[in-house]
């Protein structure tokens, strides 16, 4: 069965960060260290975008969290509870470690919200066979919504 899982910064008691000036950019980030293997589904919580804010990058940091010598874990990037795939789609970054880049245009024209929406991954192709320990961070960057957006 998948779990949910949130680091710190994703957490309710955790205000995000923000900013009001047009053009200026804020960065929210969060790590998780995992206390067993992901499976199929599972959710990592990992920062928040801000009420009134637009995503502009997010980069995903991971350690090999399949260690299988064929690895097969891909995972997605976005709002848990919604697009869960706008940042990032099929991402294998989980594979072997390393980083991956918002790679998706959804992200970039994800409409501002008026509430803090959790930014997180989302197992879409299980580990063949998955590390029971490693890291995996977020780091968005953002800026508040223009009218145009």
């Amino acid at each position: 069965m998948a779990t949910d899982f949130l680091a710190n910064a994703a957490k309710d008691s955790r205000p995000s960060v923000s900013v009001t000036g047009a053009g200026q950019l804020t960065q929210n980030s969060g790590v998780y260290a995992l206390a067993a293997a992901l499976i199929l589904a599972d959710t990592i919580g990992l920062c928040k975008l801000p009420a009134g804010h637009v995503p502009v990058d997010f980069i995903l940091d991971s350690d090999d969290l399949d260690t299988d010598g064929t690895p097969a874990m891909v995972v997605d990037v976005g709002v848990i509870g919604g697009d869960v795939d706008a940042l990032i789609d099929g991402s294998a970054v989980c594979q072997a470690g390393g980083l991956a880049r918002m790679d998706a245009i959804a992200g970039r024209r994800l409409a501002p919200s008026n509430v803090d929406r959790v930014i997180g991954v989302t197992v879409v192709t299980a580990p063949a066979t998955g590390a029971t320990t490693g890291t995996i961070q977020g780091t968005l960057i953002s800026r508040p919504a223009n009218a145009d957006d």
